[in-house]
Formats: structure tokens, sequence, C-alpha cells
């Protein structure tokens, strides 16, 4: 059995063994019944077939792995800025470490910080505004607080708490379903970017692994792992943060739901959940009070305060629901140039946002 002592370059077989299919999904079982990954990647043909892999598998094993140079694959990864993390590592996140089934090596891109808390924010890929603005609220306030936000780079919500966490200056990590030298969705290469820079970008999979649909609920096991607990914003009933809160579950780790209209599918997903006994969410202060984080402190300020009086009035009157420029001034007793005006200095103060649509959403 391995016992886990790295040997100096336990990395790069890692790496190999990631580029071979035969040995990649079950890469860790392999490795430790091996005696290592540098004793999987150094098998023979005989030691092979005596881990488990059928013949073909062998035969397809050795062949590609013969055309492998490990040390081109690494020089590779450097040229893309991807370094390897193994959980022999002294940086690697110790609530992945103690979750079961956690990976023994991924790739990575930018630096995982030491945080005191971290709390992973998922949901629906086709999130409506409201979703998207309380996942966004959500992740500004743990990320200002010192929480690391953690997601999946996905469209929808995860979009949403990345840009969210980033907009208020923290930190926020995503866990991706393809290599690293990919970008997915396409959209996201500026969020990717900033995301790199302010802490990483971490994957399983190597250099041109596509997005495949495959590759999601394994990613969704290491996003749970990573985090103290899961909150999930939006989801319909077969969507993929319900199997990130599965796993989180799995892990003895708190799940949190923020609750939805009842009618809508984007709805049923978390309503279940809390049903099921998740936790229900309003606000960030409810997520760190359940989890009672040390070292975490929420700005209990009123926001509202930093409003002149005309500009809060009108804020209130404008209420929550998503509104066009000729609703708001046919519900609030506005002229269109007042409006526009208001609506602009609350946009830019970071109250209300503005969809593709021209439909204005009170945030927080």
């Amino acid at each position: 059995m391995y016992d886990g002592v790295p040997d100096g370059g336990d990395k790069k077989y890692w790496l190999g063994i990631k580029l071979v299919p035969a040995f990649r999904n079950r890469q860790y079982i392999l490795a430790e019944k091996a005696g290592g990954p540098r004793a999987l990647w150094e098998a023979d043909n005989i030691a092979l077939r005596e881990l488990g892999l059928t013949d073909k598998e062998v035969s397809e094993a050795v062949v590609l792995r013969a055309s492998i140079d490990l040390n081109e694959e690494v020089e590779k990864l450097s040229v893309w800025g991807i370094s390897i993390m193994t959980d022999e590592d002294e940086g690697f996140p110790q609530l992945l470490l103690d979750a079961p089934w956690h990976p023994k090596a991924f790739f990575m891109k930018g630096t995982l910080p030491a945080c005191d808390a971290s709390i992973a924010i998922v949901g629906s890929r086709h999130a409506t505004l409201q979703g998207k603005a309380f996942a966004m609220e959500l992740a500004s306030a743990l990320a200002a607080a010192g929480v690391l936000v953690v997601s999946g780079g996905a469209r929808g919500i995860d979009t949403a708490a990345h840009t969210g966490a980033l907009e208020a200056g923290g930190l926020t990590a995503a866990v991706l379903g393809c290599g690293l030298d990919l970008v997915y969705p396409p959209e996201n290469r500026n969020l990717f970017a900033q995301i790199e820079e302010r802490a990483a970008l971490i994957s399983e999979y190597p250099l041109g692994t596509q997005p495949f649909p495959r590759n999601f609920p394994a990613r969704n096991r290491i996003v749970a792992g990573m985090c103290n607990g899961v909150v999930v914003v939006e989801a319909a009933l077969k969507s993929g943060a319900l199997i990130t809160a599965d796993f989180a579950l799995d892990y003895g780790r708190d799940v949190f739901a923020a609750p939805g209209y009842s009618k809508s599918p984007m709805s049923k997903g978390a309503n279940a959940l809390i049903k099921q006994g998740a936790h229900l969410i309003e606000s960030a202060q409810d997520v760190i009070d359940v989890l009672s984080l040390t070292g975490i402190t929420m700005d209990r300020g009123e926001p509202l305060e930093r409003l002149s009086g005309p500009e809060k009035n009108f804020l209130i009157q404008l209420g929550w629901e998503p509104l066009r420029i000729d609703e708001v001034t046919r519900n609030i007793p506005v002229d269109n140039a007042t409006a526009s005006v208001l609506l602009l200095t609350l946009e830019i103060s970071g109250f209300i946002r503005r969809d593709i649509d021209g439909c204005y959403l009170r945030i927080k």
C-alpha cells in the first residue's frame, strides 16, 4: 500500500497517469494498490493485469505511456503557468484533505490562499435575474468578511458568485470540469483571469480535456470538499448543484439553500433541500451564524446610510422585482430624467443592477 511519502517525483507521475485513459478513471485506487504513482507509471504488463486492468486496457496504456515524455509534459504545464498540487503539499486545502474521495493531485493556475473559512455557492446555469443578484450579494458579503468563495465557474449562479466576491475585493476559487488551457464557458475568459490573479483556478483534468458532462460530478465533489458549507441558490430537481449538496452531506458539511417561488422550476431543488433539513438562508449572516466561524467578522453597518434622502426613498419604493424604466416611472412618482439619474447613481453605488434586457433590479 502507498504510505504517502513523496519521492520528490510524484507530481510528474501523477501528470502521466492523468494522461492515460486506462489509468485516469481509477487513478487513485490503482496508484494505492501499485505502491504509489511512480510504481503505477512504471508497472509492467503483468503488474498492470494484477491491478485489475483488462488486456485491452493494458495494451492501450503501455502504448500510450511509451509515447509520453513526462519532462516535456511538465514543461507544457509551465508554459501555461499551471502547477501540480498533491495531497502531500503543505498548501493542500485542509478541508479537502479531510474529505473522503479527495483528489490526490490536481492542476492549478494561481495560488490558493490560506483562509479561516470557505463557502461554496452553486446553482443553476439558467438562473433568474433575482437568483444571480442574490448569489452576487451573498458572495460579496462573505468575501468582504474574509471568506473564500468557491464555485464551478459555470454560467448563471457560479459566475454571479465569483463576480460578487471579486467586486467586494475578496477571494474566490473556481473548480473547473475541463483542462486549464481551455476557457469554458468562453465568455468567462476575463472572469477566469481575475480569479487566477486573486486566488486560483483548479482542475483534476490535464491539458486539452474538453468539458464533457461526465466531468462535472467529479468536479462537484472537489467544490464540496474544499468548503465548510455549500449554499444552493436556484436549482432544478436534477441540477448538478444538488450533487454538490449531496457530497457536502457525505462529508459532514452543512448545506444551505435560498428559498424560491414554489411554482418556479428553478426553485424546486433548493426548496426540496430545505424540506429535507438544509438551512434556509436569507443573508450571509445566516451562513456565518450556523457555522459559528472563527476569525470572520460581518459588516453589520446599514448600507442605506450611505445614500441621500431622495436616493434612499427611491430605492425603497423601487422594491425587489426587476423593472424597466417605464415601469419605474409608472410605479414611482418621478419624471424620466430624475429616475434616470437616480437609477444611474444607485447602479454605480452597487445597490441595483441592469440586465441585458434593460431591467433594473435591486440587489441590496
